[in-house]
Protein backbone atom coordinates (compact mmCIF):
# COMPACT_ATOMS: atom_id res chain seq x y z
CA UNK A 1 0.00 0.00 0.00
CA UNK A 2 1.64 3.30 -1.09
CA UNK A 3 1.95 6.86 0.93
CA UNK A 4 -0.53 8.45 -0.77
CA UNK A 5 -3.15 5.90 -0.57
CA UNK A 6 -2.34 5.47 3.09
CA UNK A 7 -3.14 9.38 3.47
CA UNK A 8 -6.04 9.04 1.34
CA UNK A 9 -7.42 6.67 3.78
CA UNK A 10 -6.79 8.42 7.26
CA UNK A 11 -8.59 11.64 5.12
CA UNK A 12 -11.45 9.32 4.58
CA UNK A 13 -11.64 7.49 8.32
CA UNK A 14 -10.54 10.49 10.24
CA UNK A 15 -12.13 10.54 13.43
CA UNK A 16 -14.82 13.44 14.61
CA UNK A 17 -13.87 15.88 16.95
CA UNK A 18 -15.35 14.45 20.84
CA UNK A 19 -18.12 17.20 21.77
CA UNK A 20 -18.35 18.34 25.29
CA UNK A 21 -15.44 16.54 26.07
CA UNK A 22 -14.17 18.69 28.96
CA UNK A 23 -17.63 19.44 30.46
CA UNK A 24 -18.24 15.75 30.51
CA UNK A 25 -14.63 15.16 32.57
CA UNK A 26 -15.32 18.03 34.91
CA UNK A 27 -18.52 16.11 35.84
CA UNK A 28 -16.74 12.82 36.77
CA UNK A 29 -16.86 11.93 40.42
CA UNK A 30 -13.38 13.17 41.61
CA UNK A 31 -12.93 11.29 45.12
CA UNK A 32 -10.75 12.35 48.00
CA UNK A 33 -8.99 10.91 50.37
CA UNK A 34 -7.90 13.04 53.87
CA UNK A 35 -4.30 12.49 55.19
CA UNK A 36 -5.48 10.59 57.96
CA UNK A 37 -7.16 8.13 55.33
CA UNK A 38 -4.11 7.64 53.18
CA UNK A 39 -1.93 7.15 56.06
CA UNK A 40 -4.26 4.64 57.23
CA UNK A 41 -4.18 3.06 54.18
CA UNK A 42 -0.26 3.01 53.93
CA UNK A 43 -0.21 1.69 56.95
CA UNK A 44 -1.68 -1.89 55.75
CA UNK A 45 1.39 -2.35 53.62
CA UNK A 46 4.18 -2.33 56.25
CA UNK A 47 5.35 -5.95 56.72
CA UNK A 48 4.24 -7.74 59.61
CA UNK A 49 7.86 -8.33 60.71
CA UNK A 50 8.47 -4.73 61.27
CA UNK A 51 5.81 -4.90 64.31
CA UNK A 52 7.30 -8.52 65.91
CA UNK A 53 10.86 -6.28 66.01
CA UNK A 54 9.28 -3.65 67.73
CA UNK A 55 7.39 -5.83 69.90
CA UNK A 56 10.87 -7.71 71.06
CA UNK A 57 12.50 -4.67 71.72
CA UNK A 58 9.82 -3.38 73.95
CA UNK A 59 10.13 -6.98 75.72
CA UNK A 60 13.42 -6.57 76.26
CA UNK A 61 13.21 -2.83 77.91
CA UNK A 62 10.23 -4.24 80.56
CA UNK A 63 13.28 -6.48 81.48
CA UNK A 64 15.96 -3.79 81.52
CA UNK A 65 14.87 -2.54 84.61
CA UNK A 66 15.37 -5.10 86.85
CA UNK A 67 18.65 -6.41 84.56
CA UNK A 68 21.55 -6.20 87.23
CA UNK A 69 23.76 -8.46 85.32
CA UNK A 70 22.82 -6.36 81.80
CA UNK A 71 22.29 -9.38 79.63
CA UNK A 72 19.06 -8.18 78.98
CA UNK A 73 20.58 -4.53 78.55
CA UNK A 74 22.89 -5.84 76.51
CA UNK A 75 20.21 -7.45 74.23
CA UNK A 76 18.34 -4.24 74.52
CA UNK A 77 20.78 -2.24 72.49
CA UNK A 78 21.92 -4.87 69.93
CA UNK A 79 18.48 -4.49 69.21
CA UNK A 80 18.25 -1.16 68.24
CA UNK A 81 20.08 -1.20 65.39
CA UNK A 82 17.79 -4.02 64.15
CA UNK A 83 14.83 -1.45 64.94
CA UNK A 84 16.59 1.32 62.88
CA UNK A 85 17.13 -1.28 59.80
CA UNK A 86 13.32 -2.09 60.14
CA UNK A 87 12.83 1.55 59.55
CA UNK A 88 14.41 2.44 56.47
CA UNK A 89 14.21 -0.99 54.46
CA UNK A 90 10.94 -0.70 55.06
CA UNK A 91 11.11 2.74 54.37
CA UNK A 92 12.69 2.51 51.64
CA UNK A 93 10.98 -0.63 50.16
CA UNK A 94 9.78 0.94 46.85
CA UNK A 95 13.49 2.22 45.78
CA UNK A 96 15.21 -0.81 46.45
CA UNK A 97 12.74 -3.02 44.23
CA UNK A 98 12.73 -0.52 41.44
CA UNK A 99 8.95 0.49 41.44
CA UNK A 100 9.44 3.77 40.27
CA UNK A 101 7.19 3.03 36.76
CA UNK A 102 4.58 1.62 38.96
CA UNK A 103 4.42 4.09 41.17
CA UNK A 104 4.26 6.79 38.39
CA UNK A 105 0.73 5.22 37.18
CA UNK A 106 -0.70 4.88 40.64
CA UNK A 107 -2.75 7.79 42.06
CA UNK A 108 -0.12 8.59 44.86
CA UNK A 109 3.08 9.81 43.22
CA UNK A 110 6.65 7.56 44.86
CA UNK A 111 7.69 10.71 47.09
CA UNK A 112 3.86 10.40 48.81
CA UNK A 113 4.14 7.15 49.66
CA UNK A 114 7.79 7.13 51.30
CA UNK A 115 6.62 9.56 53.18
CA UNK A 116 3.73 8.21 54.55
CA UNK A 117 5.93 5.23 55.28
CA UNK A 118 8.74 7.67 56.69
CA UNK A 119 5.64 9.19 59.14
CA UNK A 120 4.16 5.58 60.02
CA UNK A 121 7.55 4.09 60.98
CA UNK A 122 9.17 7.16 62.50
CA UNK A 123 6.15 7.89 64.60
CA UNK A 124 5.82 4.21 66.04
CA UNK A 125 9.59 4.07 66.70
CA UNK A 126 9.54 7.11 68.48
CA UNK A 127 6.93 6.12 70.71
CA UNK A 128 8.66 3.28 71.23
CA UNK A 129 11.64 4.64 72.05
CA UNK A 130 10.35 7.33 74.63
CA UNK A 131 8.98 4.36 76.27
CA UNK A 132 12.52 2.89 76.23
CA UNK A 133 13.32 5.69 78.35
CA UNK A 134 11.69 5.45 81.87
CA UNK A 135 12.00 1.90 81.47
CA UNK A 136 15.61 1.72 81.31
CA UNK A 137 16.13 4.29 83.96
CA UNK A 138 14.36 2.38 86.28
CA UNK A 139 17.67 0.20 86.28
CA UNK A 140 20.10 1.95 88.84
CA UNK A 141 22.63 1.65 86.42
CA UNK A 142 21.35 4.35 84.11
CA UNK A 143 20.97 8.20 83.73
CA UNK A 144 19.08 9.99 81.64
CA UNK A 145 22.37 10.99 79.84
CA UNK A 146 23.33 7.32 80.07
CA UNK A 147 19.92 6.16 79.02
CA UNK A 148 20.07 8.22 75.64
CA UNK A 149 22.79 7.21 74.49
CA UNK A 150 22.14 3.72 74.56
CA UNK A 151 19.52 3.88 72.79
CA UNK A 152 19.59 6.98 70.73
CA UNK A 153 23.01 7.05 69.64
CA UNK A 154 22.60 3.65 67.97
CA UNK A 155 19.32 4.23 66.25
CA UNK A 156 20.63 7.03 64.72
CA UNK A 157 23.88 6.19 63.68
CA UNK A 158 21.94 3.42 62.32
CA UNK A 159 19.18 5.15 60.58
CA UNK A 160 21.94 7.95 59.30
CA UNK A 161 24.02 4.85 57.96
CA UNK A 162 21.43 3.07 56.05
CA UNK A 163 19.66 6.19 54.67
CA UNK A 164 23.21 6.97 53.06
CA UNK A 165 23.08 3.72 51.64
CA UNK A 166 19.62 3.00 50.34
CA UNK A 167 20.15 6.94 48.62
CA UNK A 168 23.63 5.74 46.64
CA UNK A 169 23.12 1.96 46.19
CA UNK A 170 20.01 1.52 44.08
CA UNK A 171 18.12 -2.19 44.11
CA UNK A 172 18.53 -4.86 46.45
CA UNK A 173 22.05 -5.37 46.99
CA UNK A 174 21.44 -2.14 49.09
CA UNK A 175 19.61 -4.60 51.76
CA UNK A 176 23.05 -6.43 52.41
CA UNK A 177 25.02 -3.69 52.81
CA UNK A 178 22.77 -1.86 55.32
CA UNK A 179 22.34 -5.04 57.59
CA UNK A 180 26.04 -5.30 57.30
CA UNK A 181 26.35 -1.77 59.00
CA UNK A 182 23.54 -2.83 61.48
CA UNK A 183 25.60 -6.13 62.33
CA UNK A 184 28.32 -4.33 63.57
CA UNK A 185 27.07 -1.49 65.20
CA UNK A 186 25.10 -3.99 67.34
CA UNK A 187 28.28 -6.26 67.75
CA UNK A 188 30.06 -3.00 68.72
CA UNK A 189 27.71 -1.69 70.77
CA UNK A 190 26.91 -5.46 72.78
CA UNK A 191 30.77 -5.86 73.33
CA UNK A 192 30.81 -2.05 75.45
CA UNK A 193 27.53 -2.92 77.75
CA UNK A 194 28.67 -6.11 78.47
CA UNK A 195 32.34 -5.35 79.08
CA UNK A 196 31.20 -2.35 81.07
CA UNK A 197 33.86 0.01 79.14
CA UNK A 198 33.30 3.72 80.06
CA UNK A 199 32.27 5.21 77.13
CA UNK A 200 31.43 8.73 78.81
CA UNK A 201 35.06 9.53 79.89
CA UNK A 202 35.96 10.02 76.13
CA UNK A 203 33.80 13.10 75.63
CA UNK A 204 31.83 15.42 78.25
CA UNK A 205 28.50 15.24 78.33
CA UNK A 206 27.65 18.22 76.67
CA UNK A 207 29.46 16.81 73.58
CA UNK A 208 27.69 14.05 73.66
CA UNK A 209 23.99 15.54 73.64
CA UNK A 210 25.65 17.66 70.44
CA UNK A 211 26.57 14.21 68.60
CA UNK A 212 23.32 13.27 69.06
CA UNK A 213 21.93 16.49 67.56
CA UNK A 214 24.35 16.00 64.64
CA UNK A 215 23.31 12.99 64.07
CA UNK A 216 19.42 13.92 64.19
CA UNK A 217 20.29 16.68 61.39
CA UNK A 218 22.08 13.89 59.62
CA UNK A 219 19.88 11.79 59.14
CA UNK A 220 16.90 14.06 58.98
CA UNK A 221 18.61 15.58 55.60
CA UNK A 222 19.16 11.72 54.62
CA UNK A 223 15.67 11.02 54.24
CA UNK A 224 15.02 14.58 52.60
CA UNK A 225 17.76 13.39 50.24
CA UNK A 226 15.61 10.56 49.44
CA UNK A 227 12.61 12.30 48.86
CA UNK A 228 14.00 14.31 46.90
CA UNK A 229 16.16 11.73 44.76
CA UNK A 230 12.52 10.03 44.44
CA UNK A 231 10.89 13.12 42.74
CA UNK A 232 14.47 12.96 40.15
CA UNK A 233 13.82 9.13 39.08
CA UNK A 234 10.11 9.74 38.19
CA UNK A 235 11.07 12.61 36.00
CA UNK A 236 13.80 11.18 34.54
CA UNK A 237 11.40 7.83 33.61
CA UNK A 238 8.66 10.56 31.72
Amino acid sequence: MNRKLKKDLKKLYQPPEPLRKQAFLEELPKPRISNWDFLWSQAGYIRKWNWIVSVVVFICGLCVGTDKGRQFTSVLAAMIPVLALSFVAEGSRSVRYGMEELEMASKFSMKAVLMAKFIILGIENAVLLAILFPLLMRNENYGFLSAALMILFPYLLSCFCNLAIVRKIHGKESIYFCSTVCILISLCIYGIIYSKINIYSIMEPAGWGLSLVILAVLTVREGKRILHQSEELVWSLS
